[in-house]
């Protein structure tokens, strides 16, 4: 029914653009985009408010899984530590 109502959602356009890919390079742009998608979200998390009273090893971990993601995302681009100082 969503084709009729012309109703889009965040995943159906996930969705389109991952069956738009048609090469290597297109998919690690969408592997790309995806990561720096879901670091900026867990970036956001991070900072709510009901967060602020949970122990340092959670903040750790949510850290490390956020800059996970970012590295991840550099790592498909090619964007090394030294290209991002001077971007």
């Amino acid at each position: 029914m969503q084709h009729i109502r012309n109703i889009e959602t965040e995943e159906s356009k996930r969705d389109a653009r991952w069956n738009a890919a048609r090469t290597t390079h297109d998919c690690r742009a969408y592997m790309a985009n995806e990561a720096q998608r879901m670091g900026a979200l867990g970036f956001a998390f991070l900072h709510r408010p009901e967060h602020s009273i949970r122990g340092p090893s959670w903040l750790r971990g949510a850290r490390a899984s956020v800059a996970e993601h970012y590295r991840y995302a550099r790592e498909i681009m090619g964007i090394t530590d030294t290209d991002q100082l001077y971007a």
